[in-house]
């Protein structure tokens, strides 16, 4: 089980590092970054916009799929990503996560321009996490499935909402 934990405080690491690179400001003097927009809107609006994107994440690491893992990334995200970077954490997470079976909205933090919107997740066991809880004299039926903390940092680019971080822990 501690294996668990520090695969997905690895990857957790690893978004956030890559979220690094998107660092964004109100700056129209550089054309490379994105200029995020204080937007107001609907709570029940964003929850439904996030939750379409964080599935799409998560479907396209599941999937090994990069375009739809990448689709609604600011641009910045999308030039420090490519497929060469994606295929082994893609592989990373598909090792230590089964396929997503539940994603419990848990409300949404304003962070100046930006929205952050936070799920409970829970996924299936992989079959070699089952083998390997086995080996060690578990029953994976009688253990609970652990829970992950999804947070999605988002903001509004020229009216439409991008992705500036996914964290998973």
């Amino acid at each position: 089980m501690k294996n668990i934990f520090s695969v997905t405080a690895a990857a957790a690491v690893l978004f956030t590092l890559a979220a690094c690179t998107t660092t964004t400001t109100e700056n129209t003097a550089s054309p490379a970054r994105s200029t995020v927009q204080t937007v107001q809107i609907p709570e029940q609006e964003l929850r439904t916009i996030a939750t379409a994107y964080a599935q799409d994440v998560i479907g396209g690491l599941e999937k090994g799929d990069y375009p739809l893992f990448i689709k609604h990334y600011a641009s910045e995200y999308a030039k420090t990503m490519n497929p060469e970077k994606f295929a082994p954490m893609a592989k990373a997470f598909q090792e230590r996560n089964g396929k997503l079976e539940k994603l419990d909205y848990l409300g949404t933090l304003n962070q100046g321009a930006f929205k952050l919107v936070v799920w409970k997740a829970r996924f299936a066991r992989t079959k070699a996490l089952e083998e390997e809880l086995k080996r060690g004299g578990r029953n994976p039926a009688e253990l609970p499935l652990p829970d992950v903390l999804i947070r999605l940092l988002v903001g509004n680019v020229d009216g439409q909402w991008k992705i500036f971080a996914i964290f998973m822990n």
